[in-house]
């Protein structure tokens, strides 16, 4: 690959601006409601619709790009999520606020999967590790930039523009990757339909099973635990100055340990930069936890959010990673595209976990978010034949 440096630096750019559609709303609800005439539930299920079909669209999307190749899913989702977009800035009626959100969300499900298996394949050794860090921290920071996007952009112009000014990045990217040279791919000859069905097979190779039932609890504790800081604390934080996104701002160096783990998972491994990660989260939520008791200090609650994002970004390309070393190349796709499902549907049960632990003291629902965490990371320990670290190729 000619300039990997440029490409990986567009990729990492368009997997921002893409994911950040996901959390672009939130900032918005009451304009959305206002705008659409919804209570602030049916305003928040344009949410639900985007998360639902982006989820479920990683299932359909990674197994077509093992088939039909990494470029051509990327190109075809970028173009379809530019349509979608640009449909979904002129709704009028909820009815199309919704389904342009799940189209939106359907769309952009095509890159994240197709786009890691691409980078995993294209770059050269330690070159692949940092597209990987990038990439991931890319995904991670969308949870913060789409949030201060959104709220800026949303108060300025409006919920329309909000959506469609990052169409350009899409465009440009699609454009770029289509002047890439073709992949050099071994001809597949499997049904189309036998594709999908080796999603179950991937499901029962069991060392993939552990890092996917690491992701699950530790992404729902991610979203749970902000969802928490603003319903325990937020009055605290705004007799402290301190606004939601300005809360979510503090931890951005915790955003930022992507790529660290591009430095540090060649010498150390990925499966023990998935432990630390792990380690790391339930530590921040176990100290927010203790300072959220009783004379608990607003500063050390702060220290301990960094700590927990510190440890979440660890984990994500960590787990990634352990994902592309356990799956072969003719199946990776679906590998990648299994976690990624899983990954983000652990954040669409985030805001169920925190609404079911919501009457629990602040001690107590942090500390159950520390033990969910310190779970994964049981989960995630390979015993046995897993130490190996070897799957079986799905058949």
């Amino acid at each position: 690959m000619k300039h990997p440096v440029a490409v990986l630096t567009l990729l990492a750019l368009c997997g921002l601006a893409a994911v950040s559609q996901l959390y672009l709303p939130l900032p918005l609800l009451g304009q959305i409601g206002r705008q659409f005439g919804l209570d602030a539930a049916g305003a928040g299920a344009a949410l639900g619709a985007f998360s639902f079909a982006y989820a479920s669209g990683f299932l359909l999307f990674g197994p077509l790009s093992d088939r039909v190749g990494r470029k051509p899913v990327m190109v075809g989702g970028l173009l379809a999520l530019t349509a979608t977009t640009l449909l979904l800035s002129q709704a009028s009626t909820p009815a199309e606020l919704y389904a342009g959100r799940a189209l939106q969300g359907l769309a952009t499900a095509a890159f994240p999967p197709a786009a890691l298996a691409f980078l995993a394949e294209a770059l050269p050794g330690r070159l692949r590790l940092w597209g990987l860090a990038w990439l991931s921290t890319a995904f991670l920071l969308a949870g913060l930039v789409g949030q201060i996007y959104g709220g800026l952009a949303g108060a300025a112009y409006g919920f329309g523009w909000a959506v469609a000014l990052p169409c350009p990045i899409y465009l440009v990217t699609a454009w770029m990757l289509a002047r890439l040279p073709q992949e050099l791919r071994a001809p597949v000859t499997t049904p189309l339909l036998a594709s999908y069905s080796g999603l179950l097979r991937v499901l029962r190779q069991p060392a993939l099973r552990t890092v996917y039932g690491a992701a699950l609890p530790l992404m729902m504790s991610f979203v749970a635990f902000y969802l928490g800081l603003d319903h325990h604390l937020g009055a605290a934080l705004r007799a402290a100055n301190l606004s939601p996104l300005a809360v979510r701002a503090i931890a951005v160096p915790g955003f930022l340990m992507p790529l660290a783990v591009a430095v540090l998972l060649p010498r150390f491994g990925a499966q023990r930069m998935v432990n630390v990660g792990l380690a790391t989260a339930a530590a921040g939520l176990a100290m927010a936890a203790i300072a959220s008791g009783a004379g608990g200090k607003l500063a050390t609650t702060l220290a301990a959010s960094v700590l927990f994002v510190a440890g979440v970004g660890i984990s994500v390309p960590s787990l990634i990673a352990r994902t592309s070393a356990l799956a072969e190349a003719s199946w990776r796709g679906q590998a990648v595209s299994l976690y990624t499902f899983v990954l983000f549907s652990g954040a669409s049960l985030g805001p169920w976990l925190a609404s079911t632990a919501a009457p629990l003291p602040a001690t107590r629902y942090f500390g159950c978010l520390a033990l969910l965490v310190a779970g994964a990371l049981i989960v995630s320990l390979p015993t046995g034949r897993l130490a190996a670290g070897a799957a079986v190729a799905p058949r």
